[in-house]
């Protein structure tokens, strides 16, 4: 305990924030700096203890060739390949991924040794694609495919709830060290969280055209227009996407917005409300007559707190 407040009165600040992998290993007694946030190797020398705890705590990460960094309030990992994941044009980024045995890779056990010890979700890529003469009947179709964790942890920290709504250009090496690949456009599809533990068992990838319906997620705007929603009022969901289609060379946009101007308590927020962005239709599975955003609730303050002014303003009348 003496020795810890002696190490907090320092000022250490683990760097915990940004996690990349390099395949370098690096002790931590000749650049600390790397590991805790203003340690130098000249502390290290003058203070034998704190290179003690340098050591004890450290030596695993570098031995594994994990290197930890500060980027406080940004959620980006680096993965093996190196590549930046950045939009293109289409608003579609780029992820990677690795075929899977579907003998020696298959089956609850050996999954399972994927995730814990590989740090890899295994999953499956499906579904047809008639630009590229793919039929989803087709047995070939399927490939058995896994990902490594660092992506799929950083695009879900990215958009959360919206990542199964996004599109992205898949490339599939055959190993790790191979270079050779191909790139599908995608759509992740059933996702599947362990219960408790909130991990990622498996990540599906279905492909992406342009004749295919995605689900857009839906963002109010001008809110502060709405005489309900401004004193406290929310809109209780009923659905929370709309399932549209996006013609090709065309931007997929992040999300459609829902304009709340004049919104009061127990009104409805239908499909007239939402802004559609050019190049993109609402797909025809949707009844666009009876489908329902949600309805607005709150408390009604506001409007007994007006009624008590007009009703005391009609007695001094």
């Amino acid at each position: 305990m003496i020795k810890a407040c002696q190490f907090l009165s320092r000022k250490i600040v683990v760097r915990t924030s940004k996690v990349r992998l390099s395949s370098v290993n690096v002790n931590p007694l000749d650049d600390p700096g790397r590991f805790v946030e203003g340690i130098t190797k000249e502390d290290l020398e003058k203070d034998p203890e704190l290179a003690s705890f340098i050591t004890a705590n450290f030596s695993e990460i570098a031995a594994d060739g994990e290197t930890v960094e500060s980027n406080a309030g940004e959620a980006a990992y680096e993965d093996t390949k190196g590549e930046k994941e950045k939009s293109n044009d289409l608003n579609m980024r780029k992820i990677h991924c690795y075929l899977r045995d579907p003998v020696k890779e298959e089956g609850s056990r050996r999954c399972e040794t994927l995730r814990e010890t590989r740090r890899e979700i295994p999953g499956l890529l499906y579904g047809g694609d008639p630009t590229l003469g793919i039929k989803s009947k087709d047995h070939s179709s399927k490939i058995y495919v896994k990902t490594p964790w660092s992506i799929l942890q950083r695009e879900t920290d990215l958009y959360h709830r919206s990542f199964q709504s996004r599109v992205y250009d898949l490339t599939v090496y055959e190993d790790e060290t191979e270079e050779e690949s191909t790139v599908h456009r995608v759509i992740p599809s059933d996702l599947q969280w362990h219960p408790i533990k909130n991990k990622l068992f498996c990540a599906n990838y279905l492909r992406y055209h342009a004749g295919r319906p995605i689900k857009i997620p839906i963002k109010y705007i001008n809110e502060e227009e709405s005489p309900a929603m401004k004193r406290g009022g929310f809109i209780a969901p009923v659905n929370r996407y709309v399932s549209c289609l996006v013609e090709d060379g065309v931007p997929i946009p992040d999300f459609l917005e829902l304009e709340c101007t004049g919104l009061e308590l127990k009104n409805v927020a239908r499909m007239d409300r939402i802004i559609i962005p050019d190049g993109v239709r609402v797909s025809k599975h949707v009844k666009q007559d009876s489908f329902i955003v949600g309805t607005v609730f709150g408390e009604r303050a506001g409007k007994e707190e007006s009624t008590t002014a007009d009703s005391g303003n009609e007695t001094d009348d």
